[in-house]
């Protein structure tokens, strides 16, 4: 959990990826708002997918293979995107996708810091 002295002064976040710790700093505004437009655009498709019926075999075969093959590789091209740094192909070798997963969600914090002032400024308003 990132402090709010973490948070001023830019701290990175600790990550394990095939038992190793790594560092990932905050990106800057320009950066971090071209990321957060990947996002939308991977939950954006999210919908269509929960809509597929299953009397229909290929359309629900073809959501499956979104769901369990093309969502996870999106979610981490997300990660390795945020986290530029890193090698990818010497991480993929030895990380396992759990890992990968709360890597992401250590990153989805300093993605996202503005959402948690909008919503305290609303529950101040209303």
């Amino acid at each position: 959990m990132r402090t709010e002295e973490d948070k001023v002064f830019k701290s990175p976040v600790k990550v394990v990826l095939g038992g190793q710790e790594y560092e990932i700093a905050p990106l800057v505004i320009k950066e971090s708002r071209e990321w957060r437009k990947k996002i939308v655009a991977l939950m954006g498709n999210l919908k269509d997918l929960a809509s597929i019926k299953t009397d229909d075999p290929n359309a629900f075969e073809g959501a499956l293979n979104s769901l369990l093959i093309s969502v996870p590789d999106a979610a981490a091209d997300l990660f390795f995107s945020y986290a530029k740094g890193l090698k990818r192909d010497e991480i993929e070798a030895v990380a396992t996708d759990e890992e990968i997963s709360q890597a992401l969600q250590e990153v989805m914090p300093m993605a996202f810091p503005l959402l948690k002032g909008l919503a305290g400024m609303a529950r101040r308003i209303l």
